[in-house]
C-alpha cells in the first residue's frame, strides 16, 4: 500500500512519532500555536512562548506511537472545543451501523474541518472506529497543516493534477485507495461534492460516485456492485449557526455581481480556524442506514443520498424564521436578523437569510417524495 499511495495516503502508525517530532521543530507550527493560545505574549516574548509550547507538547505526546493513541490524546481537546463552541450536540442513527463493518460516510459539507471532526467525534464516543477523511489538496499549502491532517487519518484528493491524463490517474488512484481502505476494515468520510455548499444547497455530485466506482469498474463490477460493496451511509450535519456564514455570503454575492471571486492568500486556512473556533449553537449529526439499491444509474444513487440527507436535517428556529422571511409569511420577523447581520450590504444580508432557509426548502421537497 505504501508504495502505491504514498503521495495521498494518511500516515501509518510507525510514522506517527517521527512526524510529531518534525512538527515540534517547525517554527511556523509553533508560531501558529503560540498565536492561537497566547496572542499577546507571543508578540512580546515569541521565543519564550514557543519554547514553552514545545516542551509541553513533547511531554504530552512523547508516548504517542500510533494514530489511535494520538486521537485518544486529542479527544479531550476536541471535547473542550465542543464545550466552548457548541451549546448542544445531538447524534442519531448510529443504531443503523455495525461496529465491525466499514462504511463510506457521504455527508453534506458546510465546514472544512468541523464536518469530519463531528462525524469522528460521534463515532468515537459511541465506541465505533474513526474514519479516514478525504481532503482537497488546496487545504495543504502549509506544510504543518498537511502533516496534522494526515496524522489525523486524512488522505489527499488532488483537485488540480495537471493534464487530462494526470487527472484520470489521480482519480483512479483515489478510488483504489478508498476501496483498499474499505477492504482492510477502515471507514471513509467524503463530502457529497467538491467544496462546501456555501449557498446551503446540499446536493450530491454524481462525479463523486463515479470516482468511487472506478476501482470497481477495473475489477469488472457493475456500478451498483461498487456502491453496495462500499456501503454508502448518508450523513446529515446540521449547524444552528455557521461561523463562516458572512464570508460565504460575501463570496456568493461577489460571484453574482462580478462573475468571479478571487480568494485571498490563506483564505481556506483562515476558514478552517474560524470554523473551529466560532460559535455554532446547536449541532446535530444523523447517520442513515447504509444504502442498498438495484440500480446502475449514478443519478439514482445521488438522489437517494440527497433524500436521506435532506429528510434528516435537524431544523432549528433560525432556519424556520429564515424560511418565513424568504416566503414572505405574514408571521415573519426580521428583528433578530437585523440585529445580527444588519451591518452587511443588503444583497449579502439577503444571501445569508436564503442560505439559512435552504434546509427547510430541501426537507419539504424530500417529504413530498416520501
Amino acid at each position: 500500500m505504501k508504495q502505491d499511495f504514498d503521495d495521498i495516503r494518511a500516515y501509518a502508525d510507525h510514522e506517527v512519532n517521527d512526524v510529531l517530532l518534525s512538527l515540534l521543530k517547525d517554527s511556523e507550527f509553533l508560531q501558529f500555536l503560540a498565536l492561537q493560545k497566547f496572542p499577546r505574549l507571543q508578540r512580546i516574548f515569541p521565543g519564550l512562548i514557543q519554547g514553552r509550547i514545545k516542551k509541553t507538547m513533547m511531554r504530552q505526546f512523547k508516548n504517542v506511537h500510533s494514530v489511535q493513541s494520538m486521537q485518544n490524546k486529542l479527544a479531550p481537546l476536541v471535547r473542550s472545543l465542543m464545550d466552548r463552541t457548541v451549546t448542544e450536540f445531538k447524534v442519531t442513527g448510529l443504531e443503523n451501523l455495525d461496529k465491525n463493518r466499514s462504511y463510506v460516510f457521504v455527508s453534506n459539507h458546510r465546514d472544512i474541518a468541523m464536518d469530519p471532526m463531528l462525524v469522528n467525534y460521534a463515532l468515537l464516543n459511541a465506541g465505533h472506529a474513526t474514519c479516514k477523511i478525504a481532503i482537497g489538496d488546496n487545504l495543504l499549502e502549509r506544510q504543518f497543516v498537511a502533516k496534522l491532517m494526515r496524522l489525523n487519518k486524512s488522505f489527499v484528493v488532488q483537485r488540480s493534477p495537471g493534464t487530462r491524463k494526470d487527472k484520470l490517474a489521480a482519480v483512479n488512484k483515489l478510488s483504489a485507495y478508498i476501496h483498499h481502505s474499505i477492504k482492510t476494515g477502515q471507514s471513509i468520510w467524503i463530502a457529497q461534492k467538491e467544496g462546501r455548499a456555501k449557498d446551503g444547497k446540499d446536493m450530491t455530485d454524481t462525479a463523486v460516485l463515479k470516482m468511487l466506482h472506478m476501482a470497481g469498474r477495473k475489477a469488472g463490477w457493475e456500478f451498483k456492485e461498487s456502491m453496495n460493496y462500499l456501503k454508502l451511509v448518508p450523513v446529515s450535519i446540521s449547524y444552528e449557526w455557521d461561523p463562516c456564514d458572512e464570508d460565504k455570503a460575501r463570496e456568493l454575492d461577489a460571484q453574482r455581481r462580478h462573475g468571479h471571486y478571487e480568494k485571498s492568500k490563506d483564505e481556506d486556512f483562515l476558514s478552517i480556524i474560524k470554523g473551529i473556533k466560532g460559535k455554532k449553537g446547536r449541532v446535530s449529526v444523523h447517520f442513515s442506514a447504509p444504502l442498498s439499491q438495484d440500480d446502475n444509474m449514478a443519478d439514482q444513487w445521488s438522489k437517494a443520498i440527497d433524500h436521506e440527507i435532506h429528510s434528516h436535517y435537524d431544523l432549528f428556529d433560525n432556519h424556520l424564521q429564515a424560511q418565513a422571511l424568504v416566503s414572505g409569511s405574514s408571521e415573519a420577523d426580521d428583528a433578530m436578523w437585523q440585529q445580527k447581520y444588519g451591518h452587511l450590504p443588503k444583497s449579502v444580508y439577503q444571501q445569508i437569510i436564503q442560505t439559512y432557509a435552504q434546509p427547510v426548502i430541501l426537507q419539504a421537497e424530500a417529504k413530498q417524495h416520501d
